[in-house]
Formats: C-alpha cells, sequence, structure tokens
C-alpha cells in the first residue's frame, strides 16, 4: 500500500512538470505534435527571442522539413528570427500509424493549425507568424490561407516554387520543357538528353493521367541538369554527406516517403487545384521562383501572384536557380526574406 502511494505521488508531480520552452537568441529544441493519430516532429531553431517565426512547409507529400534545415540558413536568417521545421504526417521523421484514412489535404490543413497553435502556445500569442511553402508545401499553404479565417492566423505568406494548382501544373511543366528543350537543342547543346523529353511532351498534350504526371516530373528535375545556367545540385548527395552530423532518421524518412508515393493521396492531389479560391487572399505574400523552375514553372507563380487579392504583394525572381532556390541561389533566398519579414513581422 505505502508503495502503490509513494508510486502514484511520483506520477502525480512528474505529470505536472513543465516542459521547458527556451526563450534565447540561439535555440535548438524539438517536440511532438499529436493530432488525428499523427505524431508530428517540430523543429525550432534560431532567435525565439526575436517573437517572430517562419514555419517551413516542406514538399513532398512524404519528403521531410530536414532538408530546409541548413547552416546557411542558421546563420542569415535562423540568427535574426525562429525557423520552424514541421515534419508533416508519414513525412520525416513523425510518427504513429499509416494513417491512410487520415492522409489527404483536409486533415493536413488542420495538422497545420494544430502546429500554428501548438506555437503560439509555447512562445506567446504575441507572435509574428510567417508560413513558408515549397513545392507541394505551396498546395498545402494555398488550401490553408484560402480557408475563410485562417490567414488572419499567421503575418503573410512566402510562396517558394509552390504548387497551387496541380492540373495547370502539368500543363505549364509541358508547355517549359518544350519551349527551353527545343531551345537548348537549336543551341546543339546535350541534344540526346533533350530528345526522349520532347518526344514525350509531343505525344502527351492534356488530360495527364497520374503516370503522365509523374513521369513530367522526373523529366522536369532532370532537365535541369541539361540547362547550364542552373546551379545544379545533387539532393541524394546532401542528404548522405549531413545524415550522420545532422542524425538525420534515413530508416523513417525513406519509410515515410515510400508510403506517401504509393499512396491513393497523389490520385486526389492530381486534379487539386486553388486558383479559383485565391481571391480570398488579402495578406502580406512574397513569392519567390527560380527562371529555371520546370517541375513548377514560373507561369505558376504568376497564376498565384495575379489571382490572390493581396495590395502588399511581391514576385521576385533567381536567375540561376530551378525548382530548389533554397541551395542554388541561397544568399538570393535568404536575403529576400528577410527583407519581408523585416518589413511585416
Amino acid at each position: 500500500m505505502r508503495k502503490a502511494f509513494f508510486f502514484g505521488l511520483l506520477l502525480l508531480f512528474s505529470g505536472c512538470q513543465k516542459e521547458k520552452i527556451t526563450i534565447s537568441s540561439k535555440v535548438s529544441e524539438a517536440f511532438y505534435v499529436e493530432n488525428a493519430g499523427a505524431s508530428m516532429r517540430v523543429l525550432v531553431q534560431g532567435n525565439t527571442a526575436s517573437k517572430t517565426f517562419i514555419l517551413f512547409i516542406h514538399g513532398g507529400p512524404g519528403v521531410s522539413s530536414y532538408f530546409y534545415d541548413t547552416k546557411y540558413i542558421s546563420q542569415n536568417i535562423g540568427d535574426k528570427y525562429a525557423i520552424v521545421y514541421w515534419d508533416q504526417r508519414n513525412a520525416g521523421a513523425s510518427q504513429g500509424t499509416t494513417n491512410g484514412g487520415n492522409l489527404h489535404l483536409d486533415q493536413m490543413v488542420e495538422d497545420l493549425k494544430k502546429v500554428i497553435e501548438v506555437l503560439k502556445f509555447r512562445y506567446g500569442q504575441d507572435m509574428s507568424l510567417f508560413l513558408l511553402g515549397h513545392s507541394f508545401g505551396g498546395l498545402l499553404a494555398a488550401d490553408f490561407v484560402t480557408r475563410p479565417g485562417y490567414q488572419n492566423m499567421i503575418n503573410g505568406y512566402i510562396d517558394v516554387d509552390g504548387s497551387h494548382n496541380y492540373p495547370l501544373n502539368d500543363t505549364l511543366t509541358r508547355q517549359a520543357l518544350l519551349t527551353e528543350g527545343n531551345y537548348q537543342i537549336s543551341q546543339e547543346r546535350n541534344i540526346n538528353n533533350w530528345v526522349p523529353i520532347i518526344s514525350f511532351c509531343m505525344s502527351h498534350k492534356g488530360n495527364f493521367s497520374l503516370e503522365d504526371s509523374q513521369q513530367l516530373e522526373t523529366y522536369a528535375t532532370q532537365a535541369e541538369n541539361y540547362v547550364d545556367s542552373i546551379k545544379h545540385i545533387n539532393i541524394v548527395n546532401l542528404i548522405l554527406k549531413y545524415s550522420i552530423p545532422d542524425q538525420i532518421p534515413l530508416s523513417a524518412l525513406l519509410c515515410n516517403l515510400l508510403y506517401s508515393e504509393d499512396s491513393n493521396f497523389n490520385k486526389e492531389l492530381a486534379v487539386t487545384q486553388f486558383s479559383s479560391s485565391l481571391g480570398i487572399v488579402t495578406i502580406p505574400v512574397l513569392v519567390l521562383w527560380g527562371k529555371f523552375d520546370f517541375t513548377c514553372p514560373r507561369a505558376l507563380g504568376e497564376d498565384f501572384y495575379n489571382r490572390i487579392s493581396s495590395t502588399d504583394k511581391n514576385m521576385v525572381i533567381s536567375d540561376k536557380s530551378g525548382h530548389n532556390m533554397i541551395f542554388q541561389d541561397k544568399k538570393f533566398f535568404c536575403d529576400e526574406v528577410d527583407a519581408f519579414v523585416q518589413n511585416h513581422k
């Protein structure tokens, strides 16, 4: 009886212990947000004392925020603001069951809302908060900001080569590949590499199947290697280089990625668009795009920019990047993000 009493007392006091939350100019702390069967990893890096937070919404689905947590970002914007790296459900180091029934945009928008609520609970309701969406993260962010009242939870949005309209995205990718491919061939550059890309695009002119869409994306990624103006990077090599020093859980990342790639979720995304609802967006917006992005072509960014109702908006193009500006033109990226956040925090 006495042992049970002391054990219960120990549980009582340990259960009442408050989690340590660091307010400092140099923070690195991770925690998990539980929602609808998923346990999602959130890493907060940088200057929480600034009361200004930038929440990264990573690409994918099923990739990870680990890849955005670079030394350059830490030294050039993480010193001024707090950077939040959120692993979406079934992505990165997030845990839980496979959650097949919950792997859809409605649930992921509610996940994002929950993460924002937890951040404000932990670090203060008076924080300034900015969303930064890249690639698929742009679709998720577009869904979020077009829901009534949700954009009021943030101070601004940064769209970095994001996709808000998958059917339009496929059409524009095909057009961009044809335009650049024909130009490169006219200059007698990488002809053998461009010919199969152009052949595929010429034989697939619309009404794209999921397999067509995936092949266009594959060609879009490959095409960046055939344009000399782009700073070429190898994502796989970057992952392997930093996996050990950054303690990246490669097995978890791989399992989540493989599950997400084979999920029916991709069939839903293939027909999803938010162009028609973007007029509701009135918050400050920065649109950053790579001139040679074939995965999410520049015209896609222009569609987003032209459709939002924000009076405070700006679109800036990087002349030397493709789809991964964060790595290909990192100074440009950090300078533009810094200036935008400074003006609107």
